[in-house]
């Protein structure tokens, strides 16, 4: 089993390279959506996924929450994304909608106890 440890190794430095991909992806669709290209957008979200699929790595929640699942596009509020929030009793809930498909996402935005 000497081979083993180095397998982890190198399992390790994909992903970690992986996610650095998935990063400076993320950032160059931001950048696309501002500029207008939202076709770009759409792009470097599908290479986005395909990364995250080849390497089998989680997307960022960061990263995750701001790519349509519909059409795979970078969202950037205010330019191909519309976000509000609702409070339903003491729930407060984030609805994003993608522009460009008219995609709606609904999370629950939870504050942390002071309790634990």
């Amino acid at each position: 089993m000497a081979g083993s440890g180095m397998r982890s190794t190198n399992v390790k430095t994909v992903k970690r390279i992986a996610l650095e991909r998935i990063y400076i992806l993320f950032g160059l669709g931001v950048n696309a959506a501002r500029r207008g290209d939202i076709g770009l957008a759409r792009r470097y979200g599908e290479l986005i996924y395909r990364i995250a699929t080849r390497v089998r790595v989680k997307i960022p929640r960061n990263i995750k929450r701001w790519i349509c699942k519909e059409c795979r596009a970078v969202m950037v509020p205010g330019v191909n994304a519309m976000v509000r929030t609702r409070r339903e009793g003491k729930t407060l809930r984030i609805v994003t909608r993608c522009l460009s498909c008219g995609w709606i996402h609904r999370y629950e935005f939870l504050r942390r106890s002071k309790y634990g």
